[in-house]
């Protein structure tokens, strides 16, 4: 069954000259598209409709007859939003799906387009399904609940964009709380039968002391029956707000949720500075407990990675769905396994790594498979190539992954662009995918490493905005090796120590050493860690520790933590953090 993390969805919206598909037009149109958790692509046109656009919505939308009169003709727009749609095992999602599928079908007849036969997602019916029962269930109403702020309501983009942000909220309850993760369950759910099961009143009375005291914090819950048993272990943005929702007076649950709260007798509950040290400690106590309500597989978003078995005499790479503990080195992460395993094609086409799954036998009576013919492989398996020679490919695969792109990036750019001119656009969009994922992969300062047990980094995330403390994590080999909460009082000398310690101390245990003794916490705290700054890497301060002399490192470290609060003191006796750099 297919995840529905790794089909792209593209949600659209379309803002029209009135409710017909018939008889009105649409006026514009904005496709964005979310796969992997997040938003990878964006587009958003007016178009001409050849019709007068009535004063109510024209009021409603800003959009006037004079701006679509300038704007391009549906023949120029509607290809690059079928474009979209026929990306493979793609899934067109809407607010009202009925309503922005019937305009843009109806588009596509007029214009003689082919219309693709494509599963239609609508949010609006997730809405009535997931949510609270007085909740009101329109796109203004359902991204106020999640704190989403909308840039321009009703522009198609700005709701475009609030749609696909609370569709992953959608995602993240679905596979958690209902256990969904295919397509297929997701596009039967929505059409599920509604069926809640409210809180009883009990269970909110036992609980109410706890639940007026709950932070608006970042932390770990578990919830607890009458003899102290653990239930379930979540973890919240807001403790505050994710605790009180299982016990609001009407709130309604799943089955599965309902029959675990009306067991409740007691919460507990531990605050973190951000989210990612409570996903760390939930995945942590999830593992120790085992809760008769988690389901610790899927407490995390994983991310697919690249597998290079560098503990083989001759390495192969290959795309993985986890990390193992095998002594191959890892890259990543990737936000889906089909462009991890385009990645994969492109090392194979510009690298010569075998591709065969035999351990090589070395032998000069063998004969060369159809990779040595078409030039993809050296043939080491027939001594052709030596092994010195195979590993010096294998070098250079593994600088590409880790950020040296060698010209390549360019190379690939001329074959989608000479793809496109030749008309053979599925292949220049296979293209531009891994084009467009390869730029993501290479999106950071040259020659750092991409690999995980390689990836020496130091995170910093604001913890709580009100005293201004942030949160470091010290990354040294892929695992977390320190996790501090600083305030802006804290003494920062003994970080920088720690930074000198971590990073500029020669270690010298070998990488396929290091994995092999890593337990499972530490295999899903290393994924954690990875997905998590794959998707959040524009809300942290994320400094690479490798190619850097320990002067800029610190230096770095200071100019963050000083800007984060720029009221830090240091203990009497103690060197500042600005003395402390001039001390080494």
């Amino acid at each position: 069954m297919k995840s529905y993390w790794e089909s792209p969805i593209v949600v659209i919206d379309v803002e029209t000259t009135g409710h017909d598909p018939e008889h009105h037009r649409i006026i514009e149109i904005a496709c964005v598209v979310i796969q992997g958790g997040e938003i990878v692509r964006e587009f958003s046109e007016l178009i001409n409709p050849h019709q007068f656009i009535p004063p109510f919505i024209e009021q409603m939308t800003g959009i006037s007859n004079v701006m679509t009169a300038r704007a391009p003709e549906d023949k120029e727009i509607m290809p690059q939003v079928l474009e979209f749609l026929s990306m493979p095992n793609a899934i067109f999602a809407a607010h009202n799906v009925s309503f922005d599928w019937n305009f843009v079908q109806n588009s596509f007849r007029r214009l003689r387009l082919n219309i693709p036969l494509i599963p239609q997602l609508c949010t609006c019916k997730l809405a009535r399904r997931i949510l609270p029962l007085h909740l009101k269930k329109n796109v203004g109403a359902v991204a106020s609940h999640f704190n989403i702020m909308i840039e321009n309501r009703h522009r198609a983009l700005g709701d475009a964009k609030a749609t696909a942000l609370f569709l992953l909220h959608f995602l993240e309850i679905l596979e958690n709380e209902h256990d969904i993760e295919s397509v297929d369950e997701l596009l039967r759910f929505q059409n599920k039968r509604i069926e809640q099961f409210h809180t009883s009143p009990a269970a909110i009375k036992r609980v109410e002391s706890t639940l007026k005291s709950l932070p608006e914090e970042p932390g770990v819950y578990r919830m607890l029956d009458k003899d102290g048993n653990i239930l379930y272990i979540g973890k919240a943005k807001s403790l505050r707000e994710r605790v009180r929702g299982y016990f609001q007076p009407g709130a309604q649950h799943p089955q599965k949720i309902a029959r675990m709260v009306k067991q409740v007798y007691t919460v507990e509950y531990e605050t973190t500075g951000t989210e990612l040290a409570a996903l760390l400690l939930e995945s942590k106590e999830i593992k120790r407990v085992k809760p008769q309500f988690n389901t610790a597989s899927k407490k995390f978003r994983r991310f697919p990675f690249l597998r290079l078995s560098s503990q083989d005499e001759f390495p192969r790479l290959e795309w993985s769905s986890t990390i193992g503990t095998d002594g191959a080195e890892y890259f990543g992460p990737f936000r889906s396994g089909t462009l991890a395993r385009e990645v994969v094609e492109t090392v194979y086409k510009s690298f010569g790594l075998r591709q065969c799954t035999d351990i090589l036998q070395p032998s000069i009576e063998k004969q060369p498979c159809f990779y040595y013919q078409i030039k993809r492989c050296g043939a080491p398996c027939a001594l052709i190539q030596s092994k010195e020679e195979y590993a010096k490919e294998v070098e250079r695969a593994r600088r590409f992954l880790s950020g040296s792109t060698g010209g390549l990036l360019a190379k690939l750019d001329e074959e989608m662009q000479s793809e496109a001119e030749a008309l053979r656009f599925e292949s220049a969009a296979m293209l531009r995918n891994r084009l467009n994922e390869l730029k993501r992969l290479f999106d950071r300062r040259a020659e750092v490493s991409t690999s995980v047990t390689h990836n020496n980094t130091i995170l910093i995330i604001e913890a709580n905005p009100r005293d201004k403390s942030v949160e470091v994590f010290f990354i040294r080999s892929g695992k977390l090796a320190h996790q501090e909460i600083i305030g802006r009082k804290a003494d920062t000398t003994k970080l920088l120590m720690k930074i000198e310690e971590l990073y500029y101390t020669d270690i010298t245990i070998p990488i396929d050493d290091r994995v092999h003794r890593m337990d499972p916490f530490e295999v899903d705290e290393i994924q954690i860690i990875t997905s998590w700054i794959h998707r959040h890497n524009n809300s942290a301060h994320i400094l690479y520790a490798e190619h850097k002399d320990m002067n800029q490192l610190i230096q770095e470290f200071v100019s963050v933590i000083y800007n984060s609060h720029t009221n830090t003191i240091h203990k009497p006796g103690e060197y500042s953090q600005l003395e402390y750099i001039d001390q080494i």
